[in-house]
């Protein structure tokens, strides 16, 4: 089985040295669906974040806002099966309500695979934090970008102090993760909706095991994404949650600007619940997901975990965030989907 891997590895090599990253990157993908192995899901990883140069590189931006009509006019956050989702549907919900619930984007087995793997990622990083610099692969592998791109042990304490690890550090849930999406149609969807190739980001694509009791703090990733950025979320629960594990707290409404930040909250770009407060508080939702569910949503949405202390269960989820090449915030380190 090694030489075959090896001898794999090898043609992925040749394509991409020709300039043919596609072609290797599906090479790998074909072989890695019959006979999933850790060192093919790395380099996938790898060559994913290789070709995301090239489409930055390439990228012109298209006009934004596109018009979106308001096609759920009940003032709750909409909901469609993942069979009715499209470009329209996610631009109508997002400018008009601020996110849109998607019903069974990821299928039941391939969600109970994500968890084992979740699973194995978080024993990973409990070991090295109580053992520095041991080796957990494969089911760790510390992702390293391209020289340019700091990144490292801050970006990784942060991750584990909000309940995650990061999704690059674990090359098969990454592989899993997109192999799911590409199954639901969703790169060729978001591909319409930003009218561009999309990619995805190294520092907020997270691994969630979130415990009852977790700290909850309203925000809007625009306050450190910037509001000037094209991007799409994709929270997606890998298990049942909003009754008795926690989900998220959502304002069902679109907004056009930062709410102010400050107060005694977790972070400095936190708004505290008195702000939150002094809006539409009947416009606060708290989905509740079956496993595979997914809400998408955008960098201005106003939202929160959403955990009160009748819940007693754990709460698996990947959280994805995609953007428009032609405004990608480069901090966040690009991989190509």
């Amino acid at each position: 089985m090694t030489d075959t891997i090896d001898v794999l590895l090898d043609e992925a090599q040749s394509l991409a040295g020709g300039g043919r990253l596609e072609e290797a990157i599906d090479l790998l993908a074909d072989a890695n669906r019959s006979a999933p192995d850790h060192r093919v899901e790395q380099r996938i990883l790898e060559l994913r974040h290789v070709a995301a140069d090239g489409v930055l590189a390439a990228a012109t931006p298209a006009p934004w806002p596109r018009p979106a009509p308001d096609r759920f006019p009940s003032g709750e956050i909409p909901e469609v099966a993942v069979d009715d989702l499209d470009s329209d549907t996610i631009a109508s919900a997002l400018q008009n309500h601020g996110s849109l619930l998607v019903r069974g984007l990821v299928d039941p087995e391939r969600a109970a695979a994500l968890r084992d793997t979740i699973d194995r990622a978080f024993d990973g990083a409990a070991r090295v934090r109580e053992e520095p610099g041991a080796d957990v692969g494969p089911d760790l592998v510390p992702f390293q970008p391209a020289e340019k791109y700091p990144f490292g042990i801050y970006e990784r304490a942060f991750a584990n102090f909000g309940s995650g690890v990061l999704g690059v550090d674990s090359p098969r849930a990454m592989f899993q993760m997109t192999d799911a999406l590409e199954a639901a149609g969703v790169r060729s969807i978001f591909t319409e909706y930003f009218d561009e190739r999309p990619v995805f980001s190294v520092k907020k694509t997270t691994l969630r095991r979130t415990e009852p009791g977790s700290l909850a703090g309203w925000h809007q990733d625009g306050a450190f994404l910037g509001t000037e950025t094209r991007a799409l979320n994709v929270w997606t629960a890998l298990s049942p949650c909003g009754v008795e594990a926690p989900s998220l707290d959502v304002f069902a409404d679109s907004f056009d600007h930062l709410v102010p930040t400050g107060g005694p909250e977790i972070y400095d770009w936190s708004v505290s619940d008195e702000t939150a407060e002094s809006y539409d508080t009947s416009k606060i939702v708290r989905p509740v997901f079956d496993t595979g569910d997914a809400l998408l949503f955008d960098h201005m949405t106003l939202h929160r975990t959403g955990v009160d202390p009748s819940m007693t269960k754990t709460r698996y989820a990947i959280e994805m965030w995609f953007f428009a090449p032609s405004t990608y915030p480069m901090e966040q380190i690009p991989i190509c989907f």
